[in-house]
């Protein structure tokens, strides 16, 4: 139990605005053990909606409520059709 708390707390996610894209490209998620980014290209969102989506994922986050699984199966939401 305290080592899942931990994880939960070393884990983030993040919007980031990016010069770095490749051609084309809007938006690209990265994602690593503990560490969830989603690049988007500078000048498709303002960086005021970037500083709000922030602070919501931090809420989820920090309250358990968003989780990454790695090595274990994905288990499909309860309300998607599959």
């Amino acid at each position: 139990m305290a080592d899942e708390a931990a994880d939960r707390k070393r884990a983030s996610a993040r919007f980031e605005l990016s010069d770095l894209l490749p051609d084309g490209e809007v938006i690209m998620p990265l994602e690593r053990d503990g560490e969830f980014v989603m690049l988007v290209r500078r000048g498709q969102m303002t960086p005021e909606v970037v500083s709000e989506i922030n602070k919501r994922l931090e809420h989820i986050v920090g309250n358990g409520l968003w989780e990454q699984r790695w090595g274990g199966p994905c288990t499909p939401h309860p309300d998607k059709d599959v």
